[in-house]
């Protein structure tokens, strides 16, 4: 028995330093330019089978209250595969259910490429300016809760022919960081159904 405990001592260290080893990592980690154009080339992870990507649509009710809806596309679900989807806008037969985009007719992609891998950055042309007011807000939420629909992208960086540009937010704000779907509350219809009417007995 002796001899044993010092081997098995020997052996408690080697794994207790071994755990050790793995440190807590930040959420958000930066990648470097020379991979960020390497993950928009690579090969479809599992995630990103055909069949799985989902758009925002707008819609207007009969209260004339503009609402975002979630629609699906047969596309990859990576960046640049699900806003090309986005700007080509609603099938016909979406349009006959009164879906339309707030996006402008003509808007396209440039890039779109992850900078973090929780950030996406996305360079669009100047043709989203055609769109003013509460439209460029309804365009602006269509692209980020779009993205944000794909698993693990919380931020997206959007600019305009390589330019920042400070966008609104839900409240009239403006922004030039990064938005998240947490910035246009209340854009986007609600799926969850309305909880039922509750009777007290005591009452």
């Amino acid at each position: 028995m002796r001899t044993r405990r010092p081997v098995f001592l020997a052996s408690l260290m080697l794994i207790l330093g071994a755990g050790c080893s793995y440190g807590a990592q930040d959420s958000s980690q930066v990648i470097g330019r020379d991979l960020q154009s390497d993950m928009n080339e690579q090969s479809p992870s599992a995630s990103s089978e055909s069949g799985v990507g989902r758009i925002y649509l707008q819609r207007t009710d009969n209260e004339s209250t503009r609402r975002l809806v979630v629609v699906q596309r047969d596309v990859l679900n990576e960046p640049p595969q699900i806003i090309r989807a986005l700007f080509d806008g609603p099938t016909t037969s979406e349009q006959d259910e009164s879906l339309r985009s707030a996006i402008p007719q003509g808007t396209k992609l440039i890039s779109a490429r992850y900078v973090a891998t929780d950030i996406v950055k996305i360079d669009i042309s100047e043709n989203i300016f055609q769109a003013t007011g509460d439209d460029l807000v309804s365009a602006v939420a269509q692209i980020v809760l779009t993205l944000s629909e794909i698993q693990g992208v919380e931020r997206i960086l959007l600019v305009v022919q390589g330019q920042t540009q400070e966008w609104p937010r839900g409240d009239g704000s403006l922004t030039s960081e990064p938005l998240t779907s947490f910035d246009y509350p209340g854009r986007a219809a609600s799926s969850q159904p309305a909880f039922p009417t509750i009777v007290d007995p005591l009452l």
